[in-house]
């Protein structure tokens, strides 16, 4: 029985940050998005493939894992292969979990929206601060999203009767280090003696203020979801089944 760790949580939540330092021991597993076909390189032609890919990519040495997951990857992983990849591998494995939320919601929202506009999610990536037009339906949209996910989340560990970690990104800001501490009790190893340098740097900048306060003042003179109807019409399992039924789709994600 190996023992893990996955980080429930949404996009732009500082979980890249956080999963950089524990990854950094080498103790800690792989943290990263391993249920994103894209992230793993291949399409799993079945459970048992995901299973040992995933766990594969996200142990180290030591026989530790660690994932990081967002509803869609949950999601994308039953419709892929009929089960829920989170309750399959607690069943063999000693699996904890830690739900990690952003208090400030506008602005992960605007962060959001800048990165799936830019392309550019981490500042790792090559082009960093490529202009990106404000756009007030798409930073709605990831509004609603992210409080749809967290929402998400809340519920499936209320259902599933699973304990878990809570913690929030701007609390850890200042010093992250109950997180990892968090990360190596649940995993079982010991926890570093300092807490490593990430290089990842925070994106926010005047810009993102900027847009705050334009957002603000234009949801509070037309309303916030004025342009929500315009969103595309999301792939879920539901709306498929609404397509082949011929039945009207829904733009609701979950």
């Amino acid at each position: 029985m190996l023992k893990g760790v996955a980080v429930l949580t949404e996009g732009r939540s500082g979980s890249s940050w956080l999963g950089s330092l524990t990854n950094a021991t080498g103790t800690m597993g792989c943290s990263g998005e391993w249920l994103k076909s894209a992230y793993l390189g291949l399409e799993p032609r079945s459970y048992d493939v995901l299973e040992d890919v995933v766990i594969k990519e996200s142990s180290t040495e030591n026989g530790r894992f660690a994932i990081k997951v967002f509803p869609r990857h949950l999601i994308w992983s039953k419709g892929k292969c009929g089960k829920d990849f989170l309750f399959e591998v607690r069943r063999n494995n000693d699996l904890g979990f830690i739900l990690l939320e952003r208090r400030d919601r506008l602005r992960q929202a605007i962060s959001f929206y800048r990165a799936s506009a830019s392309l550019l999610w981490t500042s790792r990536h090559e082009g960093a601060g490529t202009p990106v037009p404000y756009s007030f339906a798409g930073i709605s949209r990831a509004f609603f999203q992210i409080e749809q996910s967290y929402a998400f989340w809340r519920a499936y560990l209320s259902l599933s009767q699973l304990p878990c970690r809570r913690f929030v990104y701007e609390d850890l800001q200042p010093d992250p280090r109950p997180y990892v501490e968090a990360v190596a009790e649940l995993l079982d190893v010991p926890v570093p003696a300092t807490v490593a340098v990430s290089q990842y740097t925070v994106q926010r900048d005047d810009l993102t203020e900027d847009w705050v306060e334009r957002f603000r003042r234009e949801a509070a003179e037309k309303g916030a979801i004025e342009a929500i109807e315009d969103a595309p019409v999301p792939r879920t399992l539901d709306n498929l089944a609404r397509f082949a039924t011929k039945r009207p789709l829904t733009r609701r994600r979950f």
